[in-house]
């Protein structure tokens, strides 16, 4: 499998040796675009940077099969079977909501066409935030295709920690569910578990409530940490890589009546990309909020 990465530099090269260390992609390219000037991983004076060739010689050192290459222009995303695109330099902490939509149509509006011409039937994994708006503005452009969304990780991260937190157990027996837009997050407690018991054994429903709004008071539109999306991003390349059917809250198109948008709900993503979406029971006030999001969310993304 080939996964393409354009965008931060940095999360690049941290999410290639990821790739590298588990032997999850055949070849990872570096790919930039060349005419904007930005994120460009070869300098046409100064050849391949430092880090770059620093990345190619421990990937060898290791002894991982994993090819590197490295573009600078969008052709290198030529048979891609995965394409992420990472947020900008500099885009970290909080943006107002303009400010994200308008910097990443920006960065997105110059990459489709290379898409089309050269990675049509990719899945397009979006990390730049607003990734719900960023993706529903790729599906429309685009048309059918598979796009995720990656805006949910550090919040189902965050929920994970801090059950593993305030229950004393090791996170490894967590199992954390959130769905959410742009806009809101909504931890699911009654999927909650801890190596298969309910979160409402183990702690008072006092305490559900206190966690569910430590969660939910997450800053909208703040792009998460480069480590938490480097997480989510080798999570995901991998379920599609090895066709895991896994089971992940992410960003993906959601149809509710007549109406069509993207949010962060639970769907299970193998080789083809998001598979399908899993259906949830909600409580009435939960079901309440989910058609808060579907309205919410129909009306921030009016492209």
């Amino acid at each position: 499998m080939k996964v393409a990465l354009l965008g931060n530099s940095q999360l690049a090269v941290s999410t290639a040796w990821g790739l590298c260390q588990s032997e999850t992609a055949r070849e990872v390219a570096f790919v930039s675009d060349a005419a904007s000037g930005k994120n460009r991983f070869v300098h046409p004076k100064e050849g391949t940077p430092a880090y770059l060739q620093d990345l190619v010689e421990a990937n060898a050192l290791r002894a991982s099969d994993t090819a590197i290459s490295v573009f600078n222009s969008l052709e290198g995303m030529a048979n891609a079977d995965v394409v992420v695109l990472l947020p900008p330099v500099g885009q970290s902490g909080f943006r107002s909501p303009q400010a994200s939509k308008t910097t990443g149509i920006a960065l997105v509006r110059r990459l489709v066409t290379g898409i089309q011409q050269y990675a049509a039937d990719a899945k397009i994994l979006v990390a730049i935030s607003p990734t719900n708006y960023i993706a529903a503005w790729i599906h429309q452009t685009l048309g059918d295709g598979q796009i995720i969304g990656l805006g949910n990780g550090a919040a189902t991260a965050h929920l994970a920690s801090e059950i593993a937190k305030r229950v004393d157990v090791s996170v490894k027996d967590v199992m954390a569910l959130v769905i959410g837009s742009d806009q809101e997050t909504y931890p699911l407690p009654q999927y909650c578990r801890v190596n298969g018991i309910p979160l409402a054994q183990l702690i008072s429903e006092t305490d559900i409530e206190s966690l569910c709004e430590a969660v939910a008071q997450r800053s909208p539109y703040a792009v998460s940490g480069e480590w938490t999306l480097v997480s989510h991003i080798l999570q995901i390349v991998s379920a599609i890589a090895l066709d895991k059917g896994r089971v992940m809250s992410v960003g993906t198109r959601v149809s509710a009546g007549t109406t069509s948008v993207y949010l962060n709900v639970p769907a299970q993503i193998g080789y083809d990309g998001v598979a399908t979406i899993v259906p949830l029971e909600l409580t009435d006030q939960q079901r309440e909020q989910f058609k808060k999001l579907v309205g919410q969310s129909a009306e921030d993304q009016i492209l």
